[in-house]
């Protein structure tokens, strides 16, 4: 009940600020005159700030981020990056060395990239059961990493996405799509190119927890090098069948639709 307390009177407290006294065109003066890391960090104060920085209108006043490339892994090596704005951040990591003590146990592998963050998983280096420790979603501008709990299942999924919309929310979601045929976490991973999948969890970074887990009657054939794309709550997927399907963040299913 304290803190339940505690919170109500920090957000009381906030709303009556000389800050939110100041019009939205004021804000947007202040914004304008901050380093791109600051504006970023802005829409996390509040609904109001986020929607100010994201508002189409304001982008060509407001600072805007100069990087632009693709983080990418060969094999078992470290994390490289290909710069693709010419512009080069000579103070970012890009072997992401920053986020846990290295241990021979685990090996790293880059799995997917949405708006900034990278999904990667940290894999134990001896095949067996439970494979798969966690996932790791980091930020390598700013060099924060957060680490996201394997499943049971984690060790038979070849397919993880990230969901990642700035625009609409400082939080993620990680998407890991399970085989038709999984039984148990103590099944063995059976590698190959394809997967069909039947089943998908949902992992939410503002509740902390995998908080859903939905699926098809059917296997959906994947590649597990399938293309995706997150929009508007929804990661889209393509399948073998030339088709694409769509999971929500909220548990939503999305029919299968022709390319």
């Amino acid at each position: 009940m304290a803190s339940g307390t505690g919170n109500c009177k920090k957000k009381k407290d906030t709303e009556s600020s000389p800050v939110s006294e100041l019009s939205d065109d004021f804000l947007v003066e202040i914004f304008s005159r901050v380093p791109y890391r600051s504006t970023c960090c802005f829409k996390c104060v509040s609904g109001r700030w986020r929607d100010l920085v994201s508002h189409p209108d304001h982008r060509k006043k407001l600072p805007q981020s100069t990087l632009a490339g693709i983080f990418y892994q060969i094999r078992n090596k470290n994390t490289g990056y290909q710069s693709l704005s010419g512009n080069w951040c000579a103070s970012m990591d890009t072997s992401l060395s920053f986020m846990l003590p290295k241990d021979d146990r685990f090996a790293m592998h880059l799995l997917d990239g949405c708006n900034g963050l990278l999904l990667l998983c940290r894999r134990r280096t001896r095949l067996g059961p439970n494979n798969i420790a966690d996932y790791v979603v980091c930020n390598p501008v700013t060099e924060r990493w957060v680490v996201v709990r394997a499943t049971n299942c984690s060790s038979n999924v070849s397919i993880a996405r990230l969901g990642f919309d700035p625009a609409v929310s400082s939080h993620f979601h990680v998407f890991q799509f399970a085989p038709a045929d999984f039984v148990g976490a103590n099944r063995p991973t059976i590698a190959g190119a394809t997967t069909d999948i039947k089943s998908v969890g949902i992992y939410s970074s503002k509740a902390a927890v995998w908080a859903r887990r939905v699926g098809w009657k059917s296997p959906i054939s994947v590649r597990r090098t399938s293309e995706s794309v997150f929009f508007r709550g929804m990661l889209y997927l393509s399948t073998n069948a030339g088709l694409v399907i769509g999971v929500g963040v909220e548990g939503n299913v999305g029919s299968s639709v022709p390319l």
